[in-house]
């Protein structure tokens, strides 16, 4: 899915990296994937809603961000 307008990510959907970085640039949202560092050197890379969360600690916060976990498919 590459779909650049994204309002919202779906657990078990697949994106690319590029798609998951457009929707990071115009969302209050987070990602998380065991990729670390590597999630956006290659932005064809597909990776797979695995969790999602509506908030998460931050700060020591409790944070209304939309969380999610991704895994390279």
């Amino acid at each position: 899915m590459s779909d650049s307008n994204l309002s919202s990510l779906e657990q078990g959907s697949h994106y690319t990296a590029q798609a998951l970085k457009d929707f990071l640039n115009t969302s209050d949202a987070a990602v998380l994937s065991s990729n670390e560092e590597e999630l956006f050197t290659d932005l064809k890379r597909e990776y797979k809603v695995v969790h999602q969360f509506k908030g998460c600690f931050e700060g020591g916060n409790y944070q209304e961000k939309r969380t999610y976990i991704v895994e390279k498919v």
